[in-house]
Formats: structure tokens, C-alpha cells, sequence
């Protein structure tokens, strides 16, 4: 699983929302895919669903609200 991204989508603002994100690799072979969350959904959500995919216990990482929906 690869997960490329950038921290701000918009550098001179500083502007942190839409942030361009590209996950790539196999979901049990469900790919071709695009997730797009409500606006101002922390990437701390993506980071705290793939740490619950892989098995592991966190309740929050970082700044997150929850995991987002991987299915």
C-alpha cells in the first residue's frame, strides 16, 4: 500500500482542505476507485481507517474524528 499526498493544497495560504491524496494498492481487489470525503474530513481519518485495516487497536491519531470508510 502506497500513500502519496501533499500536507496543503493550496501553499501559499497554507490552505489544508482538498488536499490532493493518492492511495494505491489492493483492498482485497477492490480497486478503481474514488472516495471523496466531506469537506474539512481531517487526513488523520484516512491514517487512523488504514492503521485499523492493518490490525491495529488506536482509537484517534492525531487530529481525527474517526476512521473514514474503506468499503
Amino acid at each position: 500500500m502506497i500513500l502519496f499526498g501533499s500536507g496543503m493544497s493550496e501553499s501559499q495560504n497554507h490552505y489544508r482542505i482538498d488536499l490532493p491524496t493518492l492511495l494505491v494498492g489492493g483492498f482485497k481487489g477492490r480497486g478503481s476507485r474514488h472516495i471523496q470525503e466531506k469537506k474539512e474530513t481531517p487526513i488523520a481519518n484516512l491514517i487512523l481507517a488504514l492503521a485499523h485495516y492493518y490490525g491495529v487497536d488506536m482509537d484517534s491519531y492525531g487530529i481525527s474524528t474517526g476512521a473514514v470508510s474503506l468499503a
